[in-house]
């Protein structure tokens, strides 16, 4: 199975270029939608102040902006394994007007995270409006317990999770429990990078990883915490560093010749395939072509706005850029995905004490629904 990637150039520099964003834009709409005296409501599956919620909400803001008649935003966060709880919970009720749009993650779109929550719809049915690959993701581990990371006759050390499957940072974890004889323990529920944040820093938790840039430098100002890896970013098919993380080795290659049975490998062009997908924006399935237009404008109006151009560079400066159709080909590439690879990881995860329903569970409760 071959998947594309999304390497499409850094956010920064995409955000005057208007071209990769007029794919499927119907430019023969003779009147568009008029969205004024409305609400348009951004459905948010994490919690607030994460890196979902900081790009949903200033992608939000600008495109109602942009959108015909003004409408007025409002951002609802539905925090809940993995965003899965938002995203069924608008898949029953969100109508086909354009008033209500999914802010999605890679956790949404992952097949293996799609099985393992019983999900009830097709992301490959959805209307793209656009969206932005993610950045190589950084792994972060306390100082105090790095002695422990590849010594298991120690305490395992602990990585927390947003929500309960996997999300694009952490296969790489995954992959090094499984191959590099790594010592972890998974703890899954964290509502949003936030609080996987606050945990790491006071001691809850000793590991977990990261990829918006607000919360990259937090990290390396707190002083408690090493980078240990990162997952690359695919240009032209090979996993590159990103460059706030410097020298961080890429867990790819970390991983090179560690990996000998081909469906292992298999399981692993997956996991890095599925780890490029992003942030993205999307609305129902059965939305009139007219309303989908006009969203694709707002959302490339919204790009070329000199104040969202301003702003984003405190969110997602280095994200890669990714059109509609971009986003249609990756997810119907990764739904192709063989029955083999989804039962290794799986079998992987349930080795390693993920557990069918997610494993141990943050202090404090479980994750809020």
């Amino acid at each position: 199975m071959k998947i594309r990637t999304l390497s499409l150039g850094s956010a920064a520099a995409g955000f005057f270029v208007a071209a990769s964003f007029l794919s499927g834009v119907d430019r023969a709409s003779a009147a568009e939608p008029d969205f004024a005296g409305k609400t348009l409501t951004f459905v948010i599956g994490f919690g607030a102040g994460g890196g979902v919620d900081a790009y949903g909400r200033l992608v939000g803001e600008f495109m109602a902006r942009h959108l015909p008649g003004k409408p007025t935003f409002v951002a609802v966060n539905q925090p809940g394994a993995g965003g899965m709880v938002a995203a069924k919970s608008w898949v029953a009720k969100a109508k086909p007007d354009g008033l209500s749009v999914l802010v999605g993650a890679q956790s949404q779109a992952d097949p293996q995270a799609l099985y393992r929550t019983k999900a009830n719809f097709k992301p490959t049915e959805f209307k793209m409006i656009g969206g932005v690959a993610a950045p190589s993701q950084a792994l972060y581990v306390r100082k105090d317990a790095l002695g422990r990371l590849t010594d298991r006759s120690k305490t395992p050390v602990v990585i927390g999770i947003v929500g309960s499957t996997l999300r694009s940072g952490s296969y790489q974890v995954m992959w090094a429990a499984a191959f590099l004889g790594w010592n972890v323990k998974w703890v899954k529920g964290y509502k949003g990078t936030g609080e996987l944040r606050q945990a790491i820093e006071r001691g809850e938790i000793d590991m977990s990883t990261f990829g918006s840039t607000r919360d990259i430098d937090y990290l390396n100002k707190a002083g408690v915490v090493s980078l240990v890896s990162q997952s690359g970013t695919k240009i032209d098919g090979k996993a590159m560093p990103r460059d706030i993380l410097g020298n961080t080795p890429v867990m790819a290659d970390m991983l090179k010749g560690k990996i000998k049975d081909p469906l292992a490998l298999r399981a692993f062009e997956y996991g890095e395939a599925v780890g490029q997908v992003g942030k993205w924006l999307a609305l129902t399935a059965n939305t009139p072509a007219d309303i989908v237009a006009a969203h694709r404008k707002a959302y490339q109006a919204a790009l070329k706005d000199p104040g969202f151009a301003s702003r984003i560079g405190k969110v997602d400066p280095d994200s890669p850029l990714a059109s509609p159709a971009d986003l249609d080909d990756v997810m119907r590439d990764l739904a192709k995905v063989e029955p083999d690879v989804m039962a290794f990881i799986d079998q992987e995860l349930e080795r390693q004490g993920f557990g069918p329903a997610g494993g141990a569970k943050k202090k404090g409760g479980k994750e809020s629904q």
